[in-house]
C-alpha cells in the first residue's frame, strides 16, 4: 500500500485554517488504496506526527509534547522519527499532498523540498505556487493572457509616507490595501482618505514586506471558481460560487465562520462561461497540478481576476462534491495524477557525461 503524507499547519497566520483542511483531507483519503500519514507543522516550524492528529477535536488543547518529531532527509523519500540522536524509519513515502495555506507552504517552499526528496506531490508545483502567491505578479501574468485585473501599486516600508503619496497620486479613493503574499482576507482594509490609507498600509506590512493597493470597487460581487487536473488529462472546472459576506469586502469571519454562499452563483450563463474559461486557461498556462481556486470580481458586467489560491480552504471540495465520500473519489484522482507525474519524472535522464572535470588547464577552480 502506498504511503501519502498530508502536510498541514505551518508557520503562517493561516495555520488554524490549514489544520481544518489537513485533517479533513487526511481522513478522506481512500484507506483501501493508501496509508495516509499526518505531518503537522506547528508554529515553531517543528514537524510532528502522531495518532492524535487525525482527530480535529484534539487541536483544541493539543499536547504537542506527546507527539513524535519527524523529518525528511534531502534526496530521500523516507519519513523518519527523531529519537534522541538516532533516526527511526516510519515509512517509505510514495507521494504527498499540501494542505498548508500561506507562507512556507502555499508559496512553493514545500513543493521544492518534496521535489528534492523525489516525492511526487498532488498539489501545485514550485512555479505555479510561487507565481500565484504573489498578488502583484499574478496580475502581470493575467494581463499577458488578456484577463482583466484592477490596477495596483506595491508599497514597502522603505517607501515611507512620501513614497506612498507619490505612488498613489493617480489612484482615487476609496482604496483597498492587502498584504501581497497572504490569503484568507487577513490584513485587508479599505481606506477612504490619506490617513486611513497610511494606517491600512502599516497594518498590511505587519503580515509581509510588500503591500498591494488597488481601487475599492462599489457595487461589485465576488465570484469563485475552482479547477483540477483529472487522470485523463482534462481539467475539471467547477460551477461558479458567489460568497456572501456581511460587509462589502469579505473578512476572515465571512469566509470561515459566518459567511454564506450562493451555489451555483446567480449570474448569467455568459458571464459564468467566461469565468470558467478564464479558470481553465490560467490553470493550463500556469501548468498547475492538484486543485486551485480562483477568485474574481464582477463589476458593471466586467470580470476581473482577484487572486489565485493554490491551496484553497478545504481544497475547495464543496465546489465539486456534495459529500466527503465524493471528496475521497476526487482525492483519488489527484493522487493518481501525482503518481503518473512522478513516474514520468523518475524516467528522465539526470546524468550526462561532459568530461569537464577532467580538464586541468584552467586555473579558475583552483584554490588561490
Amino acid at each position: 500500500m502506498k504511503t501519502v503524507l498530508v502536510f498541514f499547519g505551518g508557520q503562517s497566520v493561516e495555520h488554524d485554517v490549514s489544520i481544518i483542511t489537513g485533517v479533513m483531507t487526511l481522513n478522506s483519503i481512500d484507506k483501501t488504496k493508501y496509508s495516509a500519514l499526518p505531518v503537522y507543522i506547528n508554529q515553531k516550524g517543528e514537524w510532528l506526527f502522531g495518532k492524535n492528529l487525525y482527530d480535529i477535536d484534539e487541536y483544541k488543547k493539543l499536547k504537542q509534547e506527546k507527539l513524535s518529531r519527524v523529518l525528511l532527509r534531502g534526496g530521500s523519500n523516507i519519513l523518519y522519527e527523531i529519537k534522541g540522536k538516532r533516526l527511526k524509519k516510519i515509512a517509505e513515502v510514495s507521494l504527498a499532498i499540501n494542505c498548508m495555506h500561506g507562507e512556507r507552504g502555499e508559496d512553493g517552499s514545500l513543493s521544492g523540498l518534496l521535489n528534492m526528496c523525489k516525492i511526487p506531490i498532488a498539489s501545485p508545483d514550485i512555479l505555479s505556487s510561487s507565481v500565484a502567491m504573489d498578488k502583484a505578479f499574478t496580475k502581470k501574468i493575467a494581463s499577458a493572457l488578456k484577463i482583466k485585473t484592477l490596477p495596483c501599486i506595491t508599497i514597502t516600508e522603505k517607501d515611507g509616507v512620501d513614497g506612498l503619496i507619490e505612488k498613489t497620486k493617480e489612484l482615487e479613493f476609496p482604496l483597498i490595501v492587502k498584504p501581497n503574499r497572504l490569503g484568507s482576507s487577513i490584513g485587508i482594509n479599505s481606506a477612504k482618505d490619506q490617513l486611513e490609507l497610511e494606517s491600512a498600509v502599516n497594518y498590511a506590512l505587519r503580515f509581509g514586506d510588500i503591500a498591494v493597493i488597488e481601487p475599492c470597487l462599489e457595487d461589485f460581487i465576488e465570484i469563485n471558481c475552482s479547477a483540477y487536473l483529472r487522470a485523463d488529462g482534462s481539467v475539471r472546472v467547477s460551477e461558479c460560487e458567489r460568497p456572501v459576506g456581511r460587509n462589502k469586502v469579505l473578512s476572515f469571519d465571512d469566509k470561515y465562520r459566518f459567511g454564506k454562499r450562493v451555489f451555483p452563483a446567480d449570474i448569467d450563463k455568459k458571464t459564468a462561461r467566461t469565468i470558467k474559461n478564464y479558470t481553465e486557461k490560467l490553470y493550463r498556462e500556469l501548468r498547475c497540478k492538484g486543485v486551485i481556486r480562483i477568485d474574481y470580481f464582477l463589476h458593471n458586467g466586467k470580470v476581473y481576476l482577484n487572486e489565485i489560491n493554490t491551496v484553497p480552504g478545504s481544497l475547495a471540495y464543496y465546489l465539486f462534491c456534495d459529500t466527503l465520500k465524493e471528496f475521497g473519489v476526487m482525492l483519488n484522482e489527484l493522487l493518481e495524477v501525482a503518481l503518473k507525474d512522478g513516474a514520468t519524472l523518475s524516467s528522465l535522464q539526470t546524468e550526462f557525461s561532459t568530461g569537464i572535470l577532467s580538464f586541468t588547464g584552467g586555473k579558475s577552480a583552483k584554490r588561490l
